[in-house]
């Protein structure tokens, strides 16, 4: 009798250990985790390079944080007149970042950049981890507008993050 319940105990203890390393590795989203800035790059919408941005040693240390939690963070770096830099966001509230399969990857909060309060509602219309989930790639359509609402430039911007 005590061999029977040494095996079962021995099974349940096998069960219980083997499920919550299934729960660990399985349910993990692959864009948690800090991605820092490589690159900035605008098409038209026929897919022909505008513009690619050299970044400088400042603007390298752009980078987004994206938590288990679905907490949000990101910073972006800029340099001075006088070739200081500064991070370009003060703060960010109630950033947050969701994933369905229909709308894909979103965020929202709200964040203030040099004193203007901006309200983050972006939906990236593909974001694409390649690389081993090592880089990022989040794309978007950027419709810039007068301030009549007349629509003056529709281009893609890309940016490529790495994993740190």
């Amino acid at each position: 009798m005590k061999k029977l319940n040494l095996l079962i105990g021995f099974l349940i203890g096998l069960i219980i250990l083997s499920c919550s390393k299934e729960d660990e590795s399985g349910n993990q989203d692959p864009i948690i985790g800090n991605w820092k800035l490589k690159s900035v790059k605008r098409l038209d919408l026929d897919e022909v390079l505008i513009s690619e941005k050299s970044l400088s040693e400042c603007e390298e240390r752009s980078a987004m944080r994206f938590s288990s939690n679905q907490d949000y963070t990101f910073s972006r770096f800029n340099e001075d007149p006088n070739g200081g830099c500064y991070d370009l966001v003060q703060s960010i509230s109630n950033g947050i970042w969701s994933y369905s399969s229909t709308n894909g990857y979103q965020i929202s909060g709200m964040a203030i950049f040099e004193n203007s309060i901006v309200y983050l509602n972006q939906r990236y219309d593909e974001m694409i981890l390649s690389n081993n989930n090592k880089l990022l790639t989040l794309r978007k359509e950027n419709r810039v507008s007068d301030g009549a609402g007349n629509l003056i430039d529709v281009s893609i911007f890309i940016q490529e993050y790495s994993k740190e």
